[in-house]
Parts: structure tokens; sequence; C-alpha cells
């Protein structure tokens, strides 16, 4: 499985409601510390304006979109893209799910449930107080 698979996973973990950027980012972000099986080829995340980033994420969301398997859509309350699944990504998201274990199915799942009920701010110093280090050149200092 590639980073892109994961991704897809987190997408459809979120059901029908999309992620923003943020949420994304910090998802992908936290599965990688905490998921063994992730490959060497994951995301590199670096410290960034709002934390660990990767701006590759960004290009296999694009790709995602490109093959049918999420919509990415302007938000209706910021100046950003969200990222929702497909029928087509469900569909893909349930076959890619055999390749995991059914607890790291869960953590995906719980994962972007607990990033979802987190706002903005207490997203970020979760992710800042467990992983100081992706703090260095934050812009945010909330």
């Amino acid at each position: 499985m590639e980073g892109k698979d994961y991704q897809l996973l987190v997408i459809a973990a979120a059901k029908s409601k999309p992620l923003t950027p943020v949420q994304m980012q910090k998802s992908l972000f936290i599965l990688g510390q905490n998921l063994p099986a992730v490959p060497e080829s994951y995301y590199k995340f670096v410290p960034y304006h709002y934390g660990p980033f990767d701006s590759s994420i960004y290009v296999d969301a694009d790709s995602l979109r490109n093959e049918g398997l999420v919509n990415r859509s302007p938000s209706r309350v910021g100046d950003w893209v969200e990222t929702s699944i497909t029928a087509e990504g469900e569909a893909r998201a349930a076959q890619l799910k055999f390749n995991l274990s059914t607890s790291s199915v869960k953590y995906i799942e719980d994962l972007v449930g607990w990033v979802q009920a987190q706002s903005f701010s207490g997203l970020l110093k979760a992710i800042y107080e467990q992983y100081p280090e992706y703090r260095a050149n934050s812009v945010f200092q909330g």
C-alpha cells in the first residue's frame, strides 16, 4: 500500500463529512506515527506553518480526484478545498481494508473521528503537545 491508499482510507473514514486540509494532514501524520504497517515510502512530514505538513498529500488528493475516488471542492466557510469520498472511493477503500488488520482499520476510523471532533486550535495544540518538534516553523501560537 502507498500513502495515497492510506489517504483514501482516511477520507473514507470521514464518512460523508468532507475533510479540511488541516484535518487531512494531521490525520495522515498521526497515522504515520502510530500505525506500524505504513511503508517506508509513506509521507515525509516537516514542521510548517500549522505543524506537520507534506505537500505530496495534495498531489495524491488530486490524483484520487482524477481517478473518481474523491471529490475536491471549495469550502463554504473558508478559503480552502475540502475532500470527500465518492461511491467509487468507498468501494476501493473497502478493498484496501483487506490489506490491513481489523485493529488497524478500527484505529483509522477512530483517529479520523477524533480529528473531526477537534476544533482547529484544539487539533494543533494536541499535535504540538505530543510532537513539539513540529511547532518549530508554526505561525499558530495558540
